[in-house]
């Protein structure tokens, strides 16, 4: 995914102008975008399949919905992490690297790490991952709660993930008893007991009560926005501003273009779409309100201006948002989306409604919903300055350092642990 790319060529920039070589490791749609920046690339490309054939997968991902997305994710983990696990030793070897840097959605990974005897950590772009039994599985949209029938439900949902990831597990675990180690038996066991590191912020979590001494929320991982996209600014005008945008991977449901534009004709505000690429503004030129569309936007610069954000809960743009202290109406569709439109809904910063079934109807009512009741702008406001006290991408490079100069756990400092202890969130 695009935002898991940026993440990490962020990170890597980090560390590179502090000393740091960094070479990435990954599929071939990746490799012009990583040499571009700089950076030297190693394919884990299968070699059972044509070239192309996993970014193929990804892309189709991004059209489907949350269920059949989750089983073509599968399939795709199943034959990445055999090419991973099968060439990550000779290419760690060759390229004599002292520590990994992996995704926490990437199960495998660490178990080369392991096997190499290298320090690692697990870096989450999207939700934080670590399962707890008061807290539901991301790919749900359920709220926090402390009863006994939710967490009876959490219980058959995790089970459920231990069911669908066992062919995984088992790539996994057949490598992992070839070289030696002890097998993973569930997902929270691939991350690394070093330094695992989440740009979500503690605030905008459930209450945790199980993370390990090793975890850190740091906030979001990201530079300034520079502005790179050209935007037509002399087009807004003095109207509430509403930013929708659907990400680069699963907004090619085009037809929440349409119900975006439906949804906000007639409310007296400006829409501003971001189609992130996929589609040419004027394909949606005779659009209900006639919003202005574009094929990417400098969002941090738009969002100052903004009174809402209409979005599919990807955490980056959800995290920008509320950066800016802007209330959000999500509309999740796949993977931990629905984790986080939950914890939209939790922190008061927003709402969310039902990609399934979705009318227009339905999201102005969320719209005006949002849009006039203060309490939403309020706890964005809140949200936005616990955002700005975390230490961002300064944080993740300070402690991925620690890791590799001390190649021991780094531990959460006595204030993060009492405010871990503390719990988050409101409902």
């Amino acid at each position: 995914m695009s935002s898991h790319i940026n993440l990490f060529l962020t990170l890597a920039d980090a560390l590179t102008q502090r000393g740091h070589r960094t070479i990435f490791f990954g599929i071939s749609d990746n490799e012009y975008k990583i040499r571009e920046a700089g950076f030297d690339f190693h394919s884990i490309e299968p070699d059972t399949l044509p070239p192309g054939s996993l970014g193929k997968m990804m892309r189709e991902m991004g059209s489907l919905d949350s269920l059949r997305a989750m089983r073509l994710q599968g399939r795709f983990d199943e034959l990445r992490y055999e090419a991973i696990l099968s060439k990550g030793p000779a290419l760690v070897r060759q390229a004599k690297i002292d520590s990994l840097i992996v995704d926490q959605a990437d199960a495998c990974s660490g178990s080369v790490a392991e096997q190499a005897g290298l320090p690692w950590v697990s870096v989450a772009n999207g939700l934080c991952l670590n399962s707890e039994p008061h807290v539901p599985p991301f790919f749900t949209s359920w709220s926090y709660s402390e009863s006994s029938v939710s967490l009876i439900r959490n219980r058959i949902a995790y089970a459920g993930i231990k069911l669908a990831s066992r062919r995984i597990e088992a790539v996994i675990n057949r490598y992992r008893r070839r070289w030696g180690l002890r097998p993973v038996s569930r997902m929270d066991d691939t991350f690394s007991p070093f330094a695992q590191i989440v740009q979500q912020n503690r605030e905008f979590d459930f209450p945790r009560r199980e993370l390990p001494d090793s975890f850190h929320y740091v906030g979001p991982i990201q530079v300034p926005s520079r502005s790179a996209a050209a935007f037509p600014w002399e087009r807004l005008d003095r109207r509430p501003l509403v930013y929708a945008s659907f990400g680069t991977l699963v907004n090619r449901h085009k037809h929440l273009y349409r119900i975006a534009a439906a949804s906000c004709a007639g409310l007296g505000v400006q829409l501003v779409l971001s189609l992130g690429g996929s589609g040419e503004p004027g394909e949606l030129a005779r659009l209900p309100g006639r919003p202005l569309a574009v094929k990417f936007a400098p969002q941090a610069d738009v969002l100052k201006r903004a009174a809402l954000t209409i979005t599919h809960a990807g955490l980056n743009t959800t995290l920008e948002s509320l950066s800016a202290g802007v209330p959000l109406v999500a509309i999740p569709i796949a993977f931990e989306q629905p984790g986080t439109a939950a914890r939209i809904r939790w922190t008061g910063t927003g709402d969310f409604v039902k990609f399934r079934g979705l009318t227009a109807p339905k999201l102005t009512a969320a719209i005006v919903r949002v849009l006039r009741d203060a309490r939403y702008r309020t706890a964005a406001a809140r949200m936005r300055e616990a955002i700005a006290r975390t230490g961002g991408l300064t944080q993740a490079a300070d402690i991925t350092e620690q890791v590799i100069a001390r190649n021991q756990p780094v531990l959460r400092t006595g204030e993060q642990q009492r405010s871990r202890a503390a719990g988050s969130g409101t409902n």
